[in-house]
């Protein structure tokens, strides 16, 4: 795998263009689970830094909607969501037929999570020059994020359909959500307005 620059960016390009066979390529390295793990770390650190820079850059106005959460804890909540959503993918996809593991789960969540930071740094690029402009760069970048996503659910369990694939995804997506919701409440993770 190249690791420059221009390596990763050509890999995000065809994450993008060719989903279905980069999710092949990306299986085929079949990673142990502990270095999954620190991987997920690793992204979830890079998030949190990412967030901090757009909170900075955000305006007076969107202060009510921000959360009044530590870093360590931002950062475990990232980490816990994705080893949730890659359980969740691993056990929606073998409720249709799917034979993918919570290995390659854990796999395509992370390598799609690094995509979209990828984007994440372009959209916070965009917004020094036009926030309004970054808007659209961020609902673009989910669109194409989401078609992929369902391409690598598709390669991972094996599926003869995209169909297959979305069901699971969106299924997986739902039960994340309140798993997530949970997990805050555990890290006393609450809007900046109902701390106490």
């Amino acid at each position: 795998m190249n690791l420059t620059l221009q390596g990763w960016l050509r890999a995000v390009a065809m994450t993008v263009n060719a989903p279905s066979e980069t999710a092949e390529r990306v299986l085929q390295y079949r990673f142990a689970r502990p270095v999954l793990v620190q991987a997920a770390i690793v992204v979830s650190i890079a998030n949190v830094l990412l967030l901090a820079v757009a909170s900075m850059m955000a305006t007076a106005t969107s202060e009510a909607n921000t959360l009044q959460v530590t870093p360590f804890a931002l950062a475990l909540l990232i980490a816990g969501s994705m080893l949730i959503f890659a359980t969740a993918i691993s056990r929606a996809g073998i409720m249709f037929g799917g034979t993918g593991s919570f290995d390659g789960a854990l796999t395509i969540v992370i390598w799609m999570q690094a995509v979209g930071l990828t984007f994440d740094v372009a959209q916070i690029l965009v917004m020094l020059i036009s926030p309004f402009l970054a808007v659209f760069v961020g609902i673009g970048a989910l669109m194409v994020l989401l078609r992929s996503m369902v391409h690598f659910v598709k390669t991972l369990h094996g599926f003869d359909s995209l169909g297959k694939a979305a069901a699971a995804f969106f299924i997986a997506m739902i039960g994340t959500i309140f798993a997530a919701a949970i997990l805050m409440a555990l890290l006393g993770i609450a809007p900046l307005g109902e701390a106490t």
